[in-house]
């Protein structure tokens, strides 16, 4: 059957790599009958492990980003032209522009997918491991797939278009996490160039579950924090289960910074955006993502590694314009609370 159709709350809370995502939300999550995720996204292994053993849910998951193509040299020169509009900011900010070559060359277009993915494998068999891991940015191989479920773990995949669902399906994964336009951070796309669809989550998860005949269950994603547009996406073909993210990121158990917290103050407007990145991720919208980021390449780790000091010292003075504050279309129903609460309320429990 599955983990997926064992959830007494179909909510699923979505994993949010960069703080948003702890243990304790992953606890919380367990606590009202669904499943948690881990982001191991921007993770190193030995806190990823350490996350997994802080875990005290009877099951979890892990999300992990897929290796992405290692850049061209015509990418890292426009990565560095980008990085070249930014020095003012840079150094309002107290940081050396002289560390872009050194932030450039640290980018990891792997992610540390080889060791994280080892490490998950290998949890499993100490019992402290997830009973689920996801991919985003791409799909597992099918050997790897078959080395998850060798030691007795399902693997999920996020998808944003068909062709990545039947892929997906093809190589033995066990469920689909579909995700429409109205997600907040990432979208699913599987490599850095393409621009993500707009299609409706509705239209495409009736596509998705056409495509693949049905033969595996689907969770919905993207747009859904509150009650009535979960209701509806678990009406959807095919959808066992929905994935939260933005509906928890005001949660008491996220770790959502105070400068991301505010930044979601007054249901901010949301855009898509390569500003921080290099990939498309849906966040709230600023003066930077509508100047100087809109000319961000399409390039990533590389925007991502010359942005990341900035976002973090942004994040320390409280500056919202150069804060990636990510949140999807439904961030107006964000609220505070328990987690488990939310999720409950969210599940109509």
């Amino acid at each position: 059957m599955g983990i997926v159709h064992d959830l007494s709350c179909p909510v699923i809370a979505a994993p949010m790599a960069g703080g948003p995502s702890t243990p304790a939300l992953v606890d919380a999550a367990d606590a009202a009958g669904s499943l948690g995720f881990l982001a191991g996204g921007y993770l190193g292994e030995s806190d990823l492990v350490a996350q997994m053993e802080a875990t005290r849910a009877a099951r979890f998951g892990v999300n992990l980003f897929c290796p992405q193509a290692a850049p061209r040299d015509s990418d890292l020169a426009a990565v560095t032209a980008y990085a070249g509009g930014l020095v003012d900011r840079m150094e309002s900010l107290g940081l050396d522009p002289g560390e872009i070559p050194r932030w450039l060359a640290a980018a990891d277009p792997e992610d540390g997918f080889g060791p994280k993915f080892d490490a998950v494998c290998a949890t499993a068999g100490r019992g402290v491991g997830p009973a689920v891991v996801s991919c985003t940015f791409g799909v597992f191989s099918g050997p790897e797939i078959d080395r998850l479920h060798g030691v007795g773990i399902e693997a999920w995949a996020t998808v944003a278009d068909v062709p990545a669902a039947r892929d997906a399906v093809d190589r033995g994964i066990d469920t689909l996490i579909v995700q429409g336009p109205g997600a907040g951070g990432h979208r699913a796309t599987r490599t850095v160039a393409e621009e993500p669809g707009t299609r409706s989550l509705a239209d495409l998860v009736t596509a998705v579950h056409r495509a693949v005949d049905g033969s595996v269950p689907l969770v919905a994603a993207g747009g859904l924090s509150d009650r009535a547009s979960v209701g509806a996406a678990l009406t959807l073909p095919g959808v066992v289960a929905v994935a939260c993210g933005t509906a928890l990121l005001l949660s008491d158990e996220a770790g959502t910074t105070p400068v991301h917290r505010a930044a979601l103050a007054g249901a901010p407007r949301t855009v898509v955006t390569r500003a921080y990145s290099g990939r498309p991720a849906r966040g709230v919208a600023t003066p930077f993502t509508e100047g100087p980021g809109a000319a961000a390449p399409a390039v990533y780790p590389g925007v991502n590694a010359v942005m990341r000091p900035l976002r973090a010292a942004a994040g320390r003075r409280g500056e919202a314009d150069l804060f990636a504050a990510w949140a999807g279309t439904g961030v107006s129903h964000a609220r505070s609370g328990s987690a488990a609460e939310i999720l409950r309320h969210l599940g109509g429990l």
